[in-house]
């Protein structure tokens, strides 16, 4: 099966002409691939080109793992060529282009949300941590270790994650002072080895790799052997090129794990490195799930014609259709607000969600979201509609949604009724 995908690509090069396509063909026919700019009319939007790439797959389903690893083939051709930046943005379509089809079969990609909403978790015990955390003069090892983790937990590439985490432990473990020499050890059972010619064990200063394993266990108590085995061997593969993804069968778990596994380690390694005197006081810290970064997608399967231009070449830009992820909700930064109604409260935000108003979508959010908590409703607002009623309400603004809200406000600010 032959088909077409269109991908975006950020750039800092473009074609010299928007109106022309630039060719290309892999010699031994893996793929050909065409490219044009995408023209902007402002700089709120990045610059980006459109590649199509046309490949052969064994069916629709396995064609964007196909079709990601020709796009990868050829950006790494594109990058060393032109010395520039050639990095994926986003895939639009595959289109099935089998000769001789009038209907086409078509893997849609809904936009993603470009922006998501970020954690509401800094508050004044995260910054009172920072200060005092920045009481300790760090070393330069120490300062290279923590550039190495921010830049880890910001990367978008999990092979790039690990890497970055990686020389960071590595600094750390190298600049620890040696206490005493080791002894040499068989490379096979990893006991020590004995010369019978001079009736002793050889020692010597701990290797790199030996610093690193005992840091390791240093930190972290709860790690097994066989832990630092697997992060040894995957130092060692993605070092010499390999990905993650190709060594996935070397992982109990999902391959990207590794990198939280390596992750958590690390931040043990880093708090070891400050004075205990400064953890003596109680701290916060944010404490992640994971580390890997990971973008929900929507893609539709359709069926439909598609147009060829003067060339024969198919045309991808699909005006009139389009797919899209729609958040529930505008954005938000805050933390949301919670709301206590009462059983016959909540149903009136329930026809409050039914009726036609301004913000109606806004009390159907509400309203969906309610939990029921013993006698009452548990309701969460989001930070942003939170704004948005009480400024209707510090306006005064009339409405059945406002003077609900209003009611429910004003009732929970009153003070308890004294019991006789």
């Amino acid at each position: 099966m032959q088909c077409v995908a269109n991908y975006e690509i950020k750039s800092d090069v473009s074609v010299g002409r928007d109106d022309t396509w630039l060719k290309l063909a892999h010699p031994k026919g893996l793929y050909k691939a065409r490219i044009r700019n995408i023209t902007r009319t402002d700089f709120s939007t990045p610059f980006l080109l459109t590649l199509h790439l046309t490949f052969e797959t064994p069916s629709l389903q396995e064609a964007k793992e196909i079709a990601d690893e020709r796009l990868a083939d050829c950006l790494n051709m594109l990058a060393f060529i032109a010395n520039s930046t050639f990095r994926r943005h986003r895939i639009r379509q595959i289109v099935e282009c089998t000769p001789g089809e009038d209907m086409r079969n078509i893997l849609f990609w809904g936009d993603a949300i470009e922006n998501e909403d970020p954690q509401p978790i800094l508050n004044p015990k995260l910054m009172s941590s920072v200060e005092r955390m920045m009481a300790f003069d760090q070393p330069p090892s120490i300062r290279r270790a923590l550039r190495w983790y921010r830049l880890g937990i910001q990367a978008v590439s999990p092979d790039d994650q690990f890497q970055y985490f990686w020389f960071a432990l590595e600094i750390l473990a190298v600049y620890q002072e040696a206490q005493a020499e080791v002894p040499d050890k068989c490379p096979h059972c990893e006991s020590d080895l004995f010369c019978k010619t001079c009736n002793k064990t050889p020692h010597h200063m701990p290797y790199p790799r030996q610093k690193i394993r005992d840091l390791i266990f240093a930190v972290d108590k709860e790690v097994t052997g066989a832990t630092v085995k697997m992060l040894d061997s995957t130092r060692n593969a993605v070092m010499h090129g390999k990905t993650l993804k190709e060594i996935k069968e070397k992982f109990p778990q999902a391959h990207e794990e590794v990198v939280d596994v390596l992750g958590r380690i690390l931040f043990k390694a880093l708090i070891h490195q400050f004075p205990p005197v400064l953890l003596k006081e109680k701290l916060s810290f944010a404490n992640p799930n994971t580390y890997v970064h990971r973008i929900m997608t929507g893609v539709a399967t359709m069926q439909m014609p598609v147009h060829q231009d003067a060339d024969g070449e198919f045309d991808l830009s699909f005006g009139g259709t389009k797919v899209e992820l729609l958040p529930d909700g505008p954005p938000q930064s805050a933390l949301p607000t919670r709301m206590l109604l009462s059983q016959e409260d909540y149903k009136l935000l329930g026809k409050l969600a039914h009726e036609k108003s301004d913000q109606q979508e806004m009390c159907r959010r509400i309203w969906q979201r309610g939990k029921p908590h013993e006698q009452v409703v548990l309701c969460v607002v989001l930070s942003t509609e939170a704004k948005t009623i009480e400024q209707a309400i510090r306006r005064g603004d009339k409405g059945n949604w406002q003077d609900f809200f209003r009611r429910i406000i004003e009732s929970s600010r009153k003070p308890p009724e004294a019991k006789p």
